[in-house]
């Protein structure tokens, strides 16, 4: 049995194209806890806290990307032979702060497909769809004050997909006058 709330939540609607249709969706979107809504979910609140922590470093940027398989480990004679190799795959997160990129984590690559999905639904992105860029923004809300976040997702050659979110450096305005 599915969860209505999930369903019927505003910041799934799409219009009949499957796009955004032009709203910009507010993050964290309002909820009563523990009510089975997707804004308990631990890749949303992963975002949200990655989202705060870096508005509130005034980081620029952060970026998303799928390590280089030529960067797995090297294979010893300890190793399963049946184990696969590529589970061994990361995702990077790093953000631009200051003049300089910062590794903020590395993730097991199972967790990139999930983690940039949701970036995609807050950011109004088809997920029928597959263009070659896709750039979208959504409103988050950090204490009192509401931001404008820009995102951009591209195809790499490898068909793996990247993720660039430009951060602003002030908010847009007090929530409070919202």
């Amino acid at each position: 049995m599915w969860n209505e709330s999930f369903f019927s939540a505003p910041q799934l609607k799409r219009d009949s194209l499957g796009g955004g249709g032009g709203v910009i969706r507010q993050y964290p979107a309002p909820h009563e806890p523990y009510d089975g809504s997707v804004e308990d979910a631990p890749i949303v609140k992963l975002w949200y806290g990655l989202l705060a922590d870096c508005l509130t470093r005034r980081s620029e940027r952060i970026h998303l990307f799928l390590s280089d398989p030529s960067e797995l480990p090297e294979r010893d004679e300890f190793d399963d032979p049946d184990e696969d190799v590529q589970s061994f795959r990361m995702f990077t997160i790093r953000a631009y702060t200051g003049s300089a990129w910062e590794e903020l984590m590395k993730l097991t690559a199972k967790m990139y497909a999930a983690f940039l999905q949701r970036l995609k639904i807050m950011a109004g992105f088809s997920l029928a769809r597959r263009p070659p860029i896709e750039q979208g923004c959504f409103h988050f809300t950090v204490r009192d004050s509401v931001y404008e976040i820009q995102v951009t997702v591209r195809a790499r050659p490898d068909g793996s997909e990247e993720a660039m979110v430009d951060l602003p450096s002030s908010p847009l305005q007090k929530s409070a006058a919202v």
